[in-house]
């Protein structure tokens, strides 16, 4: 099953930038799709996500791919999973938080 965090961006995005060396650091698989050549592209997908900023990032697990949001999301949500590992709670954890 394929684990990994799905990444688009533009190349000039400091926070794009950020997204992906944060990636790296904590050793995290990523696919990293560059949109500035298909602004229309970008556009539908802002939409679709109502989300207005670059990068947007989704995690796949396996065949579902849930969103995340941008870099300052990311940082959160990697934050919590290293909290949730930290108690051995991992995945099974269904305090409804």
């Amino acid at each position: 099953m394929a684990n990994y965090f799905h990444v688009f961006g533009k190349r000039r995005c400091k926070f794009c930038a950020q997204t992906t060396k944060l990636l790296e650091q904590k050793e995290l698989p990523y696919v990293l799709a560059y949109c500035d050549k298909a602004p229309q592209a970008l556009d539908e997908l802002k939409d679709n996500c109502q989300w207005k900023t670059v990068p947007i990032i989704f995690e796949v697990v396996g065949q579902n791919e849930s969103f995340i949001g941008g870099y300052a999301e990311l940082e959160d949500y990697l934050s919590g999973i290293q909290e949730e590992e930290g108690r051995g709670e991992g995945t099974d954890n269904i305090s409804g938080d």
